[in-house]
């Protein structure tokens, strides 16, 4: 996934107790930390760091996302203009941010190969809009990256991507699901049904129990498109080890 500015997805975790043996005053204080820290989706490196090696957080990163909501007319897709009735009208939100963060696990000589995929992104445009001028950007850089400050003695790991568990993949954790309705893209958008079916996944920043933890997990997903079956969808985790605070 990419992620806003050089932010990472803050790891689904349970809620942290209340300490009973507190005043009054210090649980409610507590509370309202939790309360704030739900509203942040987002984690610095030094907390990202603190969360993978057990450690207690209320984060305050704030991904610097402009969001505005447009108008948009609705288009037939059979005649290619808007349609006659009423009702075609829409909002559409759209959200900015000046730098996207990408990590990846590139095997020993695929580096050049790597870029050179980016840098067609930069030319093709990225995602289902792309065809209407959405999905725009730009490589400003591709640099090595030394790791994340993951404990010797992880128990766990946290996905930064959204991925679809393979059979024997572990099960034990902390998670968020979304459902994707993808979209066939390049020559196959024009087919008679460029729509794939429905593809529910774990969302970046789930957890999950394993020891030890794996290079990767998820799987690459096939008999999405209907009347394309060459297409596939790619549905691995990139998993960054953690230890699980109180285990």
């Amino acid at each position: 996934n990419g992620f806003p500015d050089d932010l990472l997805p803050r790891p689904i975790l349970p809620q942290v107790p209340l300490d009973s043996k507190a005043e009054l005053a210090q649980q409610k204080e507590q509370l309202k930390r939790q309360k704030d820290a739900k509203k942040v989706t987002y984690l610095n490196h030094e907390e990202f760091d603190r969360v993978l090696r057990g450690g207690i957080i209320y984060p305050s990163s704030k991904a610097e996302v402009r969001r505005r909501v447009t108008l948009k007319n609705q288009i037939n897709r059979i005649t290619n203009t808007t349609s006659a009735g009423e009702g075609t009208l829409y909002s559409f939100e759209e959200y900015h941010c000046d730098a996207i963060t990408i990590y990846t696990k590139i095997a020993d000589g695929f580096k050049d190969t790597a870029q050179e995929l980016f840098k067609h992104l930069t030319k093709a445009g990225y995602g289902k809009r792309k065809s209407v001028g959405y999905g725009w950007l730009e490589m400003l850089d591709f640099e090595p990256f030394s790791g994340f400050a993951s404990p010797a003695d992880a128990n766990a790991f946290v996905s930064l991507s959204n991925f679809v568990p393979a059979e024997g993949d572990p099960v034990q954790g902390y998670w968020k699901v979304l459902i994707k309705y993808g979209k066939l893209g390049e020559e196959y958008a024009s087919s008679a049904n460029p729509f794939k079916k429905p593809l529910l996944m774990f969302a970046a920043g789930s957890v999950f129990r394993d020891f030890p933890v794996h290079d990767y997990y998820g799987r690459l997903v096939a008999g999405l498109s209907p009347s394309h079956q060459e297409a596939v969808q790619y549905g691995f985790a990139l998993p960054v080890p953690m230890k699980l605070a109180g285990e």
